[in-house]
């Protein structure tokens, strides 16, 4: 199993493949059967820090956006070409609560809950596979993954970015900064309130 350390640091060492770290870390959180173990969340804000020094905040962001989108839909299509044998592939195999779990979130709440899902860890690379064994509309998917995978990109990226630039950049501004810590407590504080009301 690679150690997000070595991975950071190679990244240090190597900063023409940032960009590709950004694509890799948003798509493994996403993804249904690599997102349920590994913290890309954590590696993607990382990364992103890393980025500040080569990369623009809107180029980060659009990488971060697009892998994301495209590890959903292709979750969804997973789910949807499997779905009458989902259960006997790994991880659900080993772990059919994962799959019950994302179902019940799914029939819950609909699709608020999967924009909502989006933004709570434990469902996040269940909820577009369990679209797809579910057979939901796929014009409603695409939909509400256009505005959500946006939404989480520019939340689990541009906190990172920032507190990478302001790292390397002398000429911060404190009220800047001040404000900009207002804003990631605010965001923290709603993603918690969030991830208690649709348990």
């Amino acid at each position: 199993m690679f150690e997000i350390n070595e991975i950071i640091i190679w990244l240090e060492r190597n900063p023409q493949w940032i960009a590709i770290g950004i694509i890799g870390a948003s798509f493994i959180e996403s993804f249904a059967l690599i997102g349920i173990i590994v913290p890309g969340v954590v590696l993607l804000a990382v990364i992103s820090g890393l980025a500040s020094t080569s990369l623009s905040v809107y180029e980060v962001v659009l990488l971060a956006y697009v892998s994301s989108f495209l590890s959903d839909v292709a979750s969804y299509f997973i789910g949807f070409s499997l779905r009458n044998s989902l259960t006997k592939f790994w991880p659900f195999k080993s772990h059919p609560e994962f799959l019950i779990n994302g179902k019940r979130f799914f029939k819950k709440y609909g699709m608020i809950g999967l924009f909502v899902g989006k933004f709570i860890g434990p469902v996040r690379p269940l909820l577009p596979i369990t679209a797809g064994s579910l057979e939901m509309n796929r014009k409603r998917f695409f939909l509400i993954e256009i505005f959500s995978c946006l939404l989480w990109a520019l939340i689990y990226t541009v906190p990172g970015y920032y507190a990478g630039q302001a790292v390397v950049t002398e000429n911060t501004n404190l009220l800047e900064s001040i404000w900009f810590w207002i804003g990631i407590i605010v965001l923290l504080i709603f993603i918690r309130y969030l991830s208690k009301k649709f348990k």
